[in-house]
């Protein structure tokens, strides 16, 4: 399974994108901002194809461990430059620390936020856990190019 995950909108501090499978839109994904050199915990992640992984340590695994009886988090392995890049719950730049938050609805004050993230997170691990679980390979493509109307 592929997850793609395309950006749509953007200011200095904040970058909005849609994650899609198969062409179906799932949900809103917020990510820091583009910086040309990297600012830990405030740039983005770069473009690419990233391998999804179940991992099994830190906050976040326990976190949802105890709370919603997940089996791993997902993890971005391989990301130049970066380590320790989740998908998971969180409304701000601010929760995420180069990691992409996932919500149903978008907020805008001078820089994008994400709503809903909680139901949001809980369908797409639960796509992916299905995908793991039918033994596929889970992967995410990340498009920076600003997504533009036909013809424009």
């Amino acid at each position: 399974m592929r997850l793609h995950v395309q950006l749509i909108a953007e200011t200095p501090e904040s970058s909005l994108s849609v994650l899609s499978i198969a062409g179906k839109a799932v949900c809103f994904v917020l990510e820091d901002g583009f910086k040309p050199v990297k600012v830990p915990g405030e740039t983005r992640i770069p473009p690419g194809v990233y391998k999804i992984a179940k991992r099994k340590a830190g906050k976040f695994y326990a976190q949802y461990r105890q709370k919603y009886r997940h089996e791993f988090s997902i993890e971005l392995e391989n990301v130049p430059g970066f380590s320790d890049i989740l998908i998971h719950i969180g409304n701000t730049v601010f929760d995420s620390r180069g990691c992409l938050l996932v919500g149903y609805g978008v907020d805008f004050n001078g820089r994008y936020s994400v709503v809903k993230s909680e139901p949001a997170y809980l369908e797409l691990y639960g796509l992916i856990k299905q995908a793991f679980d039918e033994g596929e390979k889970v992967e995410v493509e990340i498009s920076r190019e600003l997504w533009q109307k036909p013809g424009a």
